[in-house]
């Protein structure tokens, strides 16, 4: 089996804005390098489509303009079997739930869903049919994982391979796009904190409300900090949201004037050569391949005790980890690093190494390869197995 080259049709139903669309590509450009053949189904607008076509991937048109879902549904399923594809992989719970009833029509593929966000359904409510319907969950983190078991997956249906980053390209970005990064947003020699996140309230937008990626607890932090720094921010994006960021940040004790907005960028490793610090904040992050990248790239970073982000960070060994929801412990961590450069030097040195070592992109190819060359041996069960599938990477 693992001589056969394998046709492989990845799914996003996202704009590729977020963390999930670049990992899936990545880990597509990485499987294309092995020799199989790999469709790239996503909709007409997808943000990252240079970069898709860059790489010589097939490109399916997964919403095409006047189609209805169960028409989309029929030509996909069609597309699939005429193609002999032997994985569908989705990404985004959009594509998952336009796939789940793909076996009634006939779908021979199987399928592999891609779970990039701690679930957070009723248990044996929402999850418990994907058992039935989709042949495998892969989950990011093992926080990821243990969520999707206690929401109703049956163990065997989901194992862990985590997420990665191309570790060259955050260690050696070019000179000539850091200095274009550093004219554009650094504005003087002061500390420079940076966060990666996206941050769209919408219309219902309130200043008491905590944001998903915990804005607010880093404002009150860094408005406990008596020190000379700005705060760089990318991701946040259009007049709305900057003002509601803005906003956001005064309620919360900080002076918003020093909050410098990098907007959108699709090529984000220069950022991290032109700050000292990335911080993440997220209370319920999947993995937070943003560390991941930073490590990569030799800043030190701080994030949550909680979800995949204590899988990535050892507190105190290669970063900092502060207590959910704590601004002061944030602070206080902080803190310890704007003063101490030993402890700078020693988190760069460990974050590179551990990145290197743990979340190269390549060791996220070679196993997800390998799971699917394991699942294809199974076969298709319409009831759970009583030998469930455990794969040990």
């Amino acid at each position: 089996m693992e001589n056969k080259y394998l046709t492989i049709m990845n799914l996003i139903s996202g704009a590729g804005e977020g963390g999930a669309a670049k990992l899936s590509l990545d880990i597509c450009k990485g499987l294309k390098r092995r020799g199989h053949r790999v469709i790239w189904a996503c909709p007409s607008n997808f943000s990252l489509m240079e970069e898709v076509i860059g790489a010589g991937l097939e490109i399916y048109d997964l919403f095409p303009s006047g189609t209805g879902k169960m028409t989309v549904l029929r030509n996909l399923i069609k597309f699939c079997n005429d193609n002999n594809v032997d994985v569908l992989n989705t990404h985004h719970s959009r594509s998952r739930h336009l796939l789940l009833p793909a076996r009634f029509f006939g779908l021979r593929a199987k399928i592999v869903s891609t779970r990039h966000c701690i679930a957070s359904s009723i248990p044996f409510i929402e999850e418990f049919y994907n058992n039935f319907l989709v042949d495998l969950n892969i989950a990011v983190s093992n926080a990821v994982r243990k969520s999707l078991i206690y929401s109703g997956i049956f163990p065997g249906k989901a194992v862990t391979i985590y997420g990665g980053v191309d570790t060259e390209k955050f260690e050696n970005v070019p000179q000539d796009k850091i200095e274009q990064m550093r004219q554009l947003y650094i504005k003087n020699e002061a500390f420079n904190i940076g966060m990666i996140a996206r941050f769209d309230i919408g219309k219902n937008f309130n200043p008491e409300n905590t944001t998903q990626k915990g804005f607010e607890v880093l404002f009150r932090a860094l408005g406990g900090i008596n020190a000379d720094f700005n705060l760089l921010l990318l991701g946040p994006a259009g007049e709305r949201n900057i003002r509601n960021l803005k906003i956001l940040a005064e309620h919360n004790g900080f002076d918003a004037n020093k909050i410098i907005c990098c907007g959108f960028q699709k090529d984000i490793a220069p950022f991290y050569k032109i700050i000292d610090l990335t911080i993440l904040p997220s209370s319920k992050e999947a993995l937070g391949l943003v560390l991941i990248e930073s490590m990569a790239a030799g800043t030190p970073c701080i994030g949550t005790n909680s979800g995949g982000i204590s899988e990535i960070i050892t507190d105190g060994v290669d970063g900092f980890l502060f207590k959910q929801y704590d601004s002061n412990d944030l602070a206080d961590k902080i803190r310890k690093i704007m003063e101490n450069k030993t402890t700078r030097d020693a988190f760069i040195l460990k974050g590179r190494e551990k990145a290197k070592k743990m979340f190269p992109i390549e060791k996220t190819v070679k196993e997800t390869e390998s799971v699917f060359y394991s699942l294809l041996r199974q076969k298709t069960l319409a009831f759970p197995p009583t030998n469930t599938l455990r794969i040990n990477l």
